[in-house]
């Protein structure tokens, strides 16, 4: 007797919608409007949220930037840190200055890379 199996496929032509939750580790799902900054160490990362609150994850930036990629407001600025441009106030020599009070370096070789992202935003 021969049985036929049906191929299950998944239908990817569907865009993903622009703020839908994120999955960053240990059963935890958080939109991309919440996140600041992500600060790298190691193999963890520290989530800094707009609320105030810090989060540790264990998940590295690598793959936390690969999952924000759909996501044009978090971009990767330094070797440890990706910022989320829709809370960055201002960019001074090599620091970008972002809400609560927070600040980071930008390095010389992704430095481009914000200023096209800034320029792709408000265009």
């Amino acid at each position: 007797m021969k049985t036929t199996r049906k191929k299950l496929t998944k239908d990817f032509s569907m865009n993903l919608a622009p703020f839908t939750d994120v999955h960053v580790g240990s059963r935890m799902e958080i939109s991309p409007t919440e996140i600041v900054m992500i600060q790298a160490d190691i193999s963890y990362s520290y989530l800094y949220l707009k609320s105030g609150l810090k989060v540790i994850v264990s998940t590295n930036i690598q793959k936390l930037e690969e999952r924000f990629l759909p996501f044009r407001n978090m971009v990767r600025i330094h070797r440890s840190t990706m910022i989320n441009t829709q809370f960055l106030k201002y960019v001074d020599g090599s620091n970008a200055y972002l809400i609560n009070d927070m600040h980071c370096v930008i390095s010389r070789r992704k430095r481009n890379d914000l200023f096209q992202a800034i320029q792709i935003i408000n265009a």
